[in-house]
C-alpha cells in the first residue's frame, strides 16, 4: 500500500480496510507517518522517534488514537509547500563570445567545457551567461 492509502486507513472507522494494511507497509511508511503526525502531534511523535520502537505498534496506536476522534483525514494531514515566485523570466542571449573569453581567462577553463556546459545544460548555461553578464555590466 502507499502512504496516503494507509494514512486514509488511519482514520477510517472501518477495522476490515485497516487488516489489509500490511505490518510491511507499515513498517515502512513508518517515518513518513510520524512525521506527518507531527504536524499536529509534536510531542507524541518526537516520543516515537526514540530507538527500539517497534514500528507498525506505533502506526497501529496512531490509528487507535485518532479513528475515534477524526471521521476523515484531517486538513492539516495534506500541508501546501510555499511556492517561489518568479519575478520575470531571463531573455536568452545568443552571443556569448565576450563573456565566454571572460570566464575562460578568469576561471582557466577551455572552451570545449564551456561547449560541453552548454550542451549538456542549456537552462543553466544560459542562466549562468545572464548573471555574469550581469555583474560585468554588460546589457544583452
Amino acid at each position: 500500500m502507499e502512504l496516503f492509502d494507509i494514512v486514509k486507513n488511519i482514520f477510517s472507522k472501518n477495522q476490515r480496510t485497516w487488516d489489509s494494511v500490511g505490518k510491511n507497509d507499515k513498517v515502512r511508511n513508518f517515518f513518513m507517518i510520524n512525521r506527518i503526525m507531527s504536524i499536529q502531534f509534536p510531542v507524541q511523535a518526537n516520543q516515537f522517534n526514540k530507538m527500539r520502537v517497534t514500528p507498525h505498534f506505533v502506526v497501529d496506536w496512531w490509528r487507535d488514537t485518532l479513528s475515534n476522534r477524526f471521521s476523515k483525514p484531517p486538513a492539516w494531514i495534506y500541508t501546501k509547500t510555499i511556492k517561489k515566485e518568479t519575478t520575470g523570466k531571463k531573455t536568452k542571449v545568443s552571443d556569448y563570445s565576450e563573456i565566454e573569453n571572460f570566464i575562460c581567462d578568469r576561471y582557466k577553463i577551455s572552451r570545449r567545457d564551456l561547449s560541453q556546459l552548454k550542451e549538456f545544460y542549456p537552462d543553466k548555461y544560459n542562466d549562468w551567461m545572464l548573471d555574469v553578464s550581469d555583474q560585468l555590466g554588460l546589457k544583452k
